[in-house]
């Protein structure tokens, strides 16, 4: 009798810690994972692979100066081609990229064919094609409409991949990069793990739907590059001459102000953007747009005073995606303008911007930054990666007037006043005996050397084969105005820099 009541007890305990275990994952919202999500979850291992990325940088405030290497993990995912699609921000400054399979310990080096800093996004292709053999790219979804559920793949370090369900909140336009806005998803939902991922894939019924562009806990609101501008990437790049996306090269204002309506002559049935700007040599330019003209239509689209068009799916969506996406460079775009009250048409052939284009670039990654020490004076071109050194909230914290000329750099070039390529700086002076009340000077703009107009850093090796009265005379635009080198010096000095502080001088 007594071992009978001793054997229920025992599964007692046993039934009931069991029903404990149920009621506690019910109360956790734990469901038991359905057929389809272990499928799922199989796909996903065998379409995504763990990037690791090696870089080092610059330092752009020291061009000479490194930084320290740093190591990045994201989650690449197949495409068609047997190329890895990950963000570009991922293999920035890389100096050695790894793919490795989630399901596996199998590793392979990386190169990266095409990167593209404007949109974030890069391709990337293993060193040994075989690497990918059996593994099934993801195919693009259709894009998608607000409402819809997506998922966000995660891995964990054992390989599992877990999903994160979230819904689509807004689709609308939103800073990639610095100054570079393309279509956006806005998700709502949270990730659930924090593995430090730069690259996490976003899906749709097993089909890509976009790559996480940014994610704010605290918010719960995660921003994913959309489908459109993915696809775009990938037409451009399949024929492997990527030209990157298009710009029309002009700056625009709204015209919903009675007065400038009524300046221009715009009636009140008439709707449109007014031409603020017309960027010197681009595609708009050459097409003969002018500041002042109003764009009533381009292409097959009405423009709404605010620059907007009636997408087929998103519905008022900013002219900037229909530039910039729904076209490709060397498009010709016919755009419908109203000028002096007077309606024309124009055929803008439409062309891609890149860096080097800009007065001050908008980016220099993957090379090291130019510059040259003359006697001490460390001269540069300014960049927007100079003025990052100052901090995320450099527009605040950078010198003054070195923002102004990147706010208004679309303005000031093509001037009659300025015909400068570049804005050719004085970053700092290096402490020598000879720079004795020089050394706390930084942030100089460069007008002349020896007379001669500074356009770009060359044309300072090239001014300085021509001293004036036997000195190096440099003009620059702040206090104190102008500085004088004696050219028989600054071999010591460089001797003297080379010396103490062991930094390499490039050559005049």
């Amino acid at each position: 009798m007594i071992i009978i009541e001793r054997y229920a007890m025992k599964h007692s305990l046993r039934i009931g810690l069991i029903l404990m275990t149920i009621f506690l994952m019910a109360g956790c919202g734990w469901q038991q994972p359905k057929p389809e999500d272990w499928e799922a979850s199989a796909h996903a291992a065998n379409a995504i692979l763990r990037v690791t990325v090696t870089s080092q940088g610059y330092t752009f405030h020291r061009p000479w100066q490194q930084r320290r290497p740093t190591t990045q993990k994201g989650i690449g995912v197949i495409v068609p081609r047997g190329r890895v699609l990950v963000t570009a921000m991922l293999v920035a400054n890389h100096r050695y990229i790894e793919l490795e399979a989630v399901n596996s310990q199998q590793k392979v080096r990386a190169e990266v064919e095409v990167v593209d800093y404007e949109a974030n996004l890069a391709l990337l292709k293993p060193v040994d094609d075989a690497f990918l053999a059996g593994r099934e790219p993801l195919q693009l979804c259709k894009p998608l409409s607000s409402g819809e559920r997506l998922s966000i793949w995660q891995v964990k370090p054992d390989g599992d991949v877990v999903p994160s369900d979230a819904r689509v909140t807004s689709i609308e336009l939103s800073p990639y990069s610095q100054d570079n806005y393309f279509l956006t998803y806005r998700l709502n939902g949270s990730l659930q793990y924090g593995f430090n991922n730069l690259t996490l894939p976003v899906v749709r019924k097993d089909q890509l739907a976009g790559l996480v562009l940014r994610y704010d806990a605290a918010g719960q609101t995660i921003d994913v590059i959309a489908t459109p501008v993915i696809e775009h990437f990938l037409n451009d790049a399949q024929d492997g001459q990527y030209q990157g996306f298009p710009r029309a090269g002009f700056h625009y204002g709204p015209t919903m102000d009675p007065q400038l309506r009524r300046y221009i002559g715009l009636g009140d049935d008439q709707t449109g953007i007014y031409v603020q700007k017309v960027i010197k040599g681009g595609p708009a330019d050459r097409a003969g747009l002018r500041a002042g003209d109003v764009i009533t239509r381009m292409g097959d689209f009405y423009v709404s005073n605010t620059g907007q068009f009636e997408h087929p799916l998103y519905g008022k969506t900013s002219l900037i995606h229909l530039i910039r996406t729904s076209y490709y460079v060397g498009d010709a775009v016919p755009v419908q303008v109203y000028r002096n009250g007077q309606t024309l048409t124009l055929n803008i052939t439409i062309d891609h911007r890149r860096p080097d284009q800009y007065l001050i670039p908008p980016y220099i990654i993957d090379q090291a930054p130019d510059y040259l020490i003359v006697g001490g004076l460390v001269f540069q071109e300014l960049s927007v990666s100079y003025l990052l050194e100052y901090g995320k909230d450099w527009a605040s914290r950078a010198p003054i007037h070195l923002v102004y000329y990147q706010q208004n750099q679309d303005y000031l070039n093509g001037d009659k006043s300025n015909q400068r390529e570049k804005i050719v700086i004085i970053s700092e002076v290096i402490p020598t005996p000879y720079s004795i009340g020089f050394e706390g000077l930084s942030d100089l703009v460069v007008l002349r050397v020896n007379n001669q107009p500074i356009g770009k850093l060359a044309d300072v090796a090239t001014a300085l084969k021509t001293p004036v009265k036997g000195f190096h005379k440099i003009e620059v635009e702040q206090s104190p105005g102008l500085l004088y080198l004696d050219p028989k010096q600054i071999d010591t000095i460089h001797r003297t820099i080379k010396a103490r502080y062991r930094i390499p001088i490039p050559p005049l």
